[in-house]
C-alpha cells in the first residue's frame, strides 16, 4: 500500500539517522582537539630584574664588533644585580655600582656610577672601565625568554648592546629575603667523617652589632658539610665572611635544611 515513494523515504531517513550519528556535535568536536599549550607567563622588567642575577654573555659596539675588555678572562664573567633602586657589578676588580629608575617601563635611568679604588691588573682594570663607563644615562631594556632562562638586552644610546642571561637570585630559589648571619673559616679542613666531603668547610658562628663592632664569644667549630655557596677559601687565610642564611622547611618528622650563601669577606688573617 506505500508503493514506490514509500520504499524510497525509509532509506533517505535511514541515511540522515546514520549522519547525525556519525557527525560530532559541537561539544564532541572541541573537547576532540588537543589542548592548547598553555601560554607562557609574561615577565614584568621591574620584578624580573630584581629575581634574577645577570650574567654577560654578549656585547658589541655600534658597528657591531665585540667589546672584547667586557671579558677579561673565564674566571670573572661579569654579571649585573639589582636591589631595589641599586645595581651592582659582579665578576669584576672593583665594587661598582649606581642607582637606577625605571621610566616608560623600559628604560633604566642610572645615576652617577660609583667604584671602589683598587688598583687591578690590565684585564680586569680595562674591564671595569668598560663597564663603568657604559652604565651611565639611559639604557633601554629589552626582557625576553621564560622564567626558566630569561634574557636581558641593555642598549646605550652610542650604538653599544650588551646582552645578558638570568639565573634565580637565592632569594628566589629559596622563596624569601634570608637572614644576615657571619662565619669564621678555619684552613683547616673538617674532622672526620666530613673531612673527605667535597666543599665541607670548619665554621664558627661570629657576632657584630649595627656599627660592625664584634659582640659575644665565637660559637664551637663544626662541620660546615655543603660549604658556603659562591666562596673558596684561600689556602692559609683564617676568614670571618659575611652570608645570608636561608632555611627550607623540613619534610614531616625532619631538621630543615640550612643554607649559606657568600656575601662579602670581613676579616682575614695569615694563619702559619
Amino acid at each position: 500500500p506505500d508503493g514506490l515513494g514509500g520504499y524510497m523515504e525509509r532509506p533517505a531517513a535511514l541515511a540522515l539517522s546514520a549522519c547525525a550519528r556519525d557527525t560530532p556535535s559541537e561539544e564532541q568536536a572541541a573537547a576532540a582537539q588537543p589542548a592548547a599549550a598553555a601560554a607562557p607567563a609574561v615577565m614584568e622588567l621591574g620584578p624580573a630584574l630584581l629575581a634574577y642575577h645577570w650574567r654577560l654573555e654578549s656585547a658589541a659596539d655600534a658597528a657591531g664588533q665585540v667589546i672584547a675588555s667586557l671579558f677579561p678572562g673565564p674566571g670573572n664573567i661579569l654579571g649585573l644585580e639589582f636591589r631595589e633602586g641599586q645595581l651592582g657589578v659582579t665578576g669584576g676588580c672593583n665594587r661598582i655600582g649606581a642607582g637606577y629608575q625605571l621610566v616608560e617601563g623600559s628604560k633604566l635611568q642610572l645615576g652617577p656610577a660609583r667604584s671602589t679604588m683598587m688598583a687591578c691588573p690590565p684585564p680586569l682594570a680595562d674591564a671595569d672601565a668598560a663597564i663603568g663607563s657604559f652604565l651611565s644615562g639611559t639604557l633601554q631594556a629589552e626582557l625576553s625568554g621564560d622564567s626558566a632562562a630569561p634574557a636581558l638586552r641593555l642598549a646605550a644610546a652610542d650604538g653599544r648592546v650588551l646582552d645578558f642571561r638570568g639565573t634565580p637570585t637565592p632569594e628566589t630559589r629559596f622563596g624569601g629575603p634570608g637572614t644576615r648571619a657571619f662565619l669564621e673559616v678555619s684552613p683547616e679542613p673538617c674532622d672526620a667523617p666530613h673531612d673527605v666531603t667535597a666543599g665541607c668547610l670548619k665554621v664558627r658562628d661570629r657576632h657584630f652589632d649595627e656599627q660592625g663592632l664584634r659582640v659575644g664569644e665565637p660559637g664551637a667549630w663544626r662541620a660546615l658539610p655543603a660549604g658556603i655557596e659562591d666562596y673558596t677559601p684561600s689556602p692559609g687565610q683564617q676568614q670571618v665572611v659575611r652570608v645570608k642564611r636561608f632555611e627550607t622547611p623540613a619534610a614531616a618528622g625532619g631538621e630543615p635544611t640550612v643554607h649559606f650563601v657568600f656575601d662579602m669577606v670581613v676579616e682575614s688573617r695569615t694563619v702559619q
